[in-house]
């Protein structure tokens, strides 16, 4: 359906982008990244071939999604991963997200981002001509290619030879610290089965958490595993004092049935349970910037956080550990964004977004009808039914506006 032109419309798309954006800012911002690390300073390590097979199945799991309110733990400010009307993507872009997420390394392929914390020694990098998709955000930019991908690393983040990819390291386990206490009902959002598993003994956990390269972590009596890097939706942290069941923080591990509470965390690696876990945190596996930690509140119903000022000694970029080296040459540029507001293209015209409408809404005429039966025309059928080619159709019909349901 078409409808003759109206004012207004760019500046309700734009409302509804900036209420997006708001919505989001409990998982932090870009602002706050370059506050924390002076600047977009990601190096670029090449254009990797065989991506999936080598590196895609296991090692870089997490990818970012804009703003879902069902799943908010992936979502990140101003950034949208694939849409035709509103793509964000850029190299720096996914570099921003996957540190934003406290990820060391992004790979960008085929305008897909993804998020690591390794990279396999056997992945090397091949010719930069196979990595020649135009970028989504900036058309100017590539982004991979085929199963090619660019790949670049947070350089403020320990160096590789030290962080090496193995089973178990108990040497990097050693630099973990006791956190708090948290309600944690969703785990932590990194896609990675590896980090989720059964242990023999706390210390296998912690060790094996450490080998994955994952700064956070915690463990339950009955002995899972679970690390990460960032929290998920709707954690929060609790007094332990203040729990309905004291003690649920802070059971000796491998003890399902007993022992709760006898156990200090801050000496001593403890488990939780009934969502209540303490978690602990490792300023040698994070970079310059630490992904938001939620603040104390007494139920989750409770709408406001309590502040919670950590040390600054919990957070990276590592204390102990030395930083890779990585030619400056190959530190991208952080150009500025391309701005695409949401829209699409037909012929001349450019149909900007003015809202969601019931069916109902849509219908023409009405009280309650968007479109006026003498103004407008319902489009003949066409394939394929997209907002493309609806708009192409209309800008062919000389009509300024239109509305698609169900491929009408």
């Amino acid at each position: 359906m078409g409808w003759p032109n109206r004012t207004g419309r760019a500046l309700v798309a734009l409302a509804g982008l900036l209420g997006a954006v708001n919505a989001q800012g409990y998982f932090g911002t870009v602002q706050n990244e370059i506050a924390s690390c002076g600047s977009d300073n990601f190096i670029y390590l090449g254009c990797y071939a065989d991506f999936l097979n080598q590196a895609g199945a296991n090692f870089f799991q997490f990818n970012a999604q804009a703003y879902n309110s069902g799943d908010p733990s992936r979502s990140f400010p101003d950034w949208d991963p694939g849409s035709n009307y509103n793509n964000t993507m850029s190299p720096v872009g996914c570099a921003r997200v996957c540190r934003g997420f406290g990820f060391k390394y992004a790979a960008v392929r085929d305008n897909n981002c993804n998020c690591g914390l390794q990279l396999p020694a056997a992945l090397v990098p091949g010719l930069d001509t196979f990595c020649n998709v135009p970028c989504g955000g900036n058309s100017l930019l590539t982004c991979g290619g085929g199963n090619y991908a660019q790949v670049y690393i947070d350089p403020t983040f320990a160096s590789p030879l030290y962080t090496p990819i193995t089973t178990l390291n108990a040497t990097l386990a050693n630099y973990y610290k006791y956190l708090g206490c948290y309600s944690i009902s969703n785990g932590f959002p990194t896609q990675d089965p590896r980090a989720q598993q059964t242990f023999t003994s706390i210390d296998d956990c912690f060790s094996t958490c450490a080998a994955l390269g994952y700064p956070l972590v915690f463990g339950s009596p009955q002995g899972f595993c679970t690390c990460g890097t960032s929290f998920g939706y709707p954690s929060y942290r609790v007094h332990p004092e203040l729990l309905p069941t004291p003690g649920d923080c802070t059971h000796v591990c491998n003890t399902p049935n007993g022992a709760g509470g006898d156990c200090d965390p801050t000496t001593t690696r403890c488990c939780g349970t009934s969502n209540y876990y303490p978690v602990y945190i490792n300023p040698e596996l994070q970079g310059c910037y630490t992904p938001q930690i939620p603040g104390y509140k007494s139920t989750s119903t409770q709408v406001l956080y309590e502040c919670d000022d950590i040390d600054s000694s919990y957070f990276g970029p590592p204390h102990s550990l030395p930083l890779g080296l990585y030619p400056l040459s190959q530190t991208i540029n952080a150009v500025p964004a391309l701005v695409h507001p949401l829209h699409v293209v037909g012929g001349a015209r450019d149909y900007y977004i003015y809202g969601c409408y019931p069916q109902q809404a849509l219908n023409q005429g009405g009280v309650t009808g968007v479109f006026a039966p003498a103004l407008s025309v319902q489009v003949p059928g066409f394939t394929p039914a997209t907002l493309e080619n609806c708009a192409a159709q209309c800008n062919t019909r000389n009509y300024d506006a239109f509305g698609m349901i169900n491929g009408v």
